[in-house]
């Protein structure tokens, strides 16, 4: 299984190289929840065959889903929505992600991250515990306001 995802995600980051070379169609592009199911199914279909593509615009799609699908986990992983364990590995979470989008259908008329966020706190629900924690590192990062200077004393007139 492991050695199955890091094949996906090698030919994902290929494409992704060949992606960036169409910026222009890319200009007037927008990745919206229904794109992300588009290129979830794409992922699955090539999970699913176990084979490499030699299609450059499936495997762009797939690995601009990959690389959307990881980049929402890490930004929004201290804000206590999920809880992704410490060794799972980026594919549970795809496969989470387009699970999700196959069984909530409905939902891609929603924001790509929404959805994203959504899908990994079903499948990676956080306990009180965790959340607790969560919020206790939150607290101890912030930085904490300097006391206000004490007014000096007013001159005797």
């Amino acid at each position: 299984m492991h050695a199955r995802h890091t094949n996906i995600l090698a030919r994902a980051v290929a494409a992704l190289c060949c992606a960036v070379c169409l910026s222009a169609a890319a200009q007037e592009w927008t990745y919206d929840g229904a794109e992300l199911a588009r290129f979830a199914a794409d992922y699955e279909r090539l999970r699913d065959s176990n084979a490499a593509t030699d299609d450059p615009s499936l495997a762009a799609r797939v690995g601009y889903f990959t690389g959307f699908v990881l980049g929402v986990a890490r930004a929004n992983a201290d804000r206590g929505w999920y809880c992704l364990p410490e060794n799972v590995m980026a594919g549970p979470a795809w496969d989470a992600v387009a699970r999700f989008l196959r069984e909530y259908p409905a939902l891609t008329n929603a924001r790509p991250s929404t959805i994203v966020n959504g899908a990994l706190a079903k499948s990676f629900p956080c306990t009180e515990a965790e959340r607790a924690a969560k919020k206790k590192e939150e607290a101890a990062a912030k930085p904490r306001p300097k006391p206000k200077p004490k007014a000096a004393p007013k001159p005797a007139s």
